[in-house]
């Protein structure tokens, strides 16, 4: 049997909901198993059907989807994002990155992009649209030149690898990975880890 991701969409607009709910409703190993129009809801929803990936947009009534973003990371780390948004400026990328998000989809890519970007996620990597790179290239524009050990650790922690456990696989303390892991974020201009490693995927300094 096909293992499906379960998504929940959150949306303001009905008419992007349908369109989503025919997109995943055409795909075998992704299923759809819900639509909120705003943050609030997006929240009540995760406790009740339980998505392994959250599907947000930014542009919101109350809350913003930023916001909701950092709230479903206090309340549900464990799920993962991503930000499906008409809007591509490299400072509203670089919030949703630093609130957890995982993957950023414009919504004039194509369909399959999103889906693309729900199975990378699910599979514990980022996803940013590829008409995205320049902008994310700009927004981080710090010196890359990581050295040998630092890509390492990225590598690794892309492939999914907690702190703990890249430390066991490269013969390190924890605490001198969380030290290269800090000096990699900085070189790279990052927030947090995960932005660290997209930032390293579209700089192809990592693979």
């Amino acid at each position: 049997m096909t293992v499906r991701v379960r998504c929940l969409a959150v949306d303001d607009h009905p008419t992007v909901r349908q369109g989503l709910s025919l997109l995943f409703g055409s795909t075998e190993d992704v299923e759809l198993v819900g639509t909120v129009e705003n943050g609030e809801d997006a929240l009540d929803a995760i406790e009740q059907l339980q998505p392994e990936v959250v599907i947000m947009d930014v542009r919101l009534p109350g809350i913003d989807g930023i916001s909701a973003l950092r709230r479903i990371q206090q309340k549900a780390p464990g799920v993962k994002s991503v930000v499906f948004s008409a809007y591509g400026d490299k400072r509203l990328l670089s919030d949703a990155i630093s609130a957890g998000a995982r993957g950023y989809v414009m919504k004039g890519s194509p369909p399959e992009d999103l889906l693309r970007a729900v199975r990378t996620v699910s599979d514990g990597k980022p996803f940013v649209d590829p008409s995205l790179s320049p902008t994310l290239l700009m927004t981080n524009g710090g010196d890359a030149r990581l050295s040998e050990r630092e890509r390492e650790i990225l590598q690794l922690a892309d492939e999914g690898y907690h702190t703990e456990e890249v430390a066991r696989r490269i013969g390190l303390r924890p605490e001198t990975v969380k030290t290269d892991t800090k000096r990699a974020i900085g070189k790279l201009e990052a927030d947090t880890r995960v932005h660290a490693v997209a930032n390293a995927l579209r700089q192809a300094i990592i693979e």
